[in-house]
């Protein structure tokens, strides 16, 4: 056979026809439907007569161009139609709920579609203000139809129209202190607690707490919030507020605390179904944050800084121990005003200083090691027991040997 003949360039056509055939067969196609994606968006919750939105977005995600895309979405009946815009193009038709999408390419500029649906909430579809309608929106992917349903669902919970909607935006912490004896302080907490009316009309809230403590620190008295609970708000829908509650004066803190709050809106005539309407939260802080902590002035003076170890520890003894009676707080006043005058002296002499550390040394380590102390402490009584009872024995023992040396008595 001629390979330049014309039976030969035919049968050759007709091979590479077969060839290319047998390999289309062997890659099983996949349908330009498979490879949309459509999702759906909108709000959760809206009242009678608000004006609502729906999203939707399909996105090719395959490596082929796809036309004649088509997606049902049929509003629920409680909702009417106002508008839709189709972004790129498309055209969307409110009495079939047929949206007609461009062709989508393969491209991040031409391969996704989006529809803004709007949509008006009927009025009188709540007989009771506590009641609820689900209205549920589905759009569904008909064309090109796919093996499998390509679809989204939003569901949209009514409410009550005129309930009003409360929230509590922030709640911000202050505090202030006053030295009420030397080296003591008395501290208050301000907290302003931000309100907002989201409407739909003007309403009376109603604000209080329901929690408000606090845990260490040792404040004393307790704390309490002023002015009194609850408050009573009025805003127009729309309008914010802030109401600053202050604390009493308390003793402390002598440790480390923590604040604790909880703070709740309410309206006090109409339904709020919107939630949270409550806020929450808490604030540590440290009683070493104190700027008078470095007037330890002797123990300060003998050892040079504040910030000594030893001297640490009898800042802690004071504040975690003294200053929780009132005895304890009379006696570190009574210090505090007498300690100066010798603190001055030993920082400018060494051997006051000396001697000073001398003393201190005992009383820290007791301070800081009481059960070690004390322990110590036993040990020394019992061998000064001892010894002194050995003493006691030798010395009847002398008196008895010499009594019987004694001659004896005439009669």
């Amino acid at each position: 056979m001629i390979l330049g003949s014309r039976p030969a360039l035919w049968l050759m056509r007709r091979c590479a026809r077969c060839v290319v055939l047998a390999a289309l067969c062997v890659i099983p196609a996949v349908p330009v439907a498979e490879t949309l994606n459509l999702t759906k968006s909108g709000p959760s919750t809206a009242r009678e007569g608000d004006l609502i939105e729906y999203r939707l977005e399909v996105v090719n995600q395959g490596t082929a161009s796809v036309a004649g895309v088509q997606v049902l979405d049929t509003l629920p009946d409680a909702v009417e139609f106002v508008q839709a815009v189709s972004t790129p193009a498309g055209l969307f038709d409110p009495a079939t709920g047929i949206w007609s999408l461009p062709p989508l390419g393969t491209g991040a500029e031409d391969g996704a579609a989006g529809l803004r649906l709007q949509a008006l909430v009927r009025s009188g579809l709540l007989a009771d203000p506590n009641d609820t309608v689900a209205a549920i929106n589905s759009a569904t992917v008909i064309a090109p139809e796919p093996s499998e349903p390509i679809a989204a669902q939003l569901t949209t919970n009514i409410l009550c129209a005129f309930c009003i909607d409360w929230e509590i935006l922030s709640v911000g912490l202050d505090t202030e202190h006053r030295s009420r004896l030397p080296n003591f302080r008395e501290t208050r907490f301000f907290l302003a607690v931000q309100v907002a009316n989201n409407g739909p009309v003007a309403s009376e809230g109603s604000l209080s707490a329901t929690r408000f403590d606090v845990s260490g620190g040792g404040f004393r008295p307790a704390l309490t919030l002023e002015p009194t609970l609850p408050v009573s708000v009025s805003l127009a829908a729309g309008e914010t507020q802030t109401v600053t509650f202050v604390t009493n004066w308390a003793e402390g803190p002598f440790s480390t605390y923590t604040l604790f709050w909880e703070f709740e809106i309410s309206d006090q005539s109409l339904l709020d179904p919107v939630l949270p309407n409550t806020l929450a939260g808490s604030w540590t802080g440290d009683a070493s944050d104190r700027d008078d902590d470095n007037r330890c002035v002797i123990a300060v003076a003998a050892s040079g800084s504040f910030l000594e170890p030893h001297v640490r520890g009898v800042r802690r003894f004071r504040d975690q121990t003294l200053m929780r009676s009132r005895f304890g707080q009379r006696l570190v006043a009574w210090y505090y005003a007498v300690s100066p005058p010798m603190a001055r002296h030993i920082a400018h002499h060494e051997t006051p200083r000396t001697l000073t550390r001398v003393v201190l040394t005992p009383v820290v380590f007791a301070i800081v090691n009481p059960v070690l102390a004390c322990s110590v402490l036993g040990g020394l009584l019992l061998l000064t027991f001892a010894y002194r009872n050995g003493q006691t024995r030798s010395t009847s023992r002398s008196q008895n040997a010499a009594g019987s040396d004694c001659p004896a008595t005439a009669s």
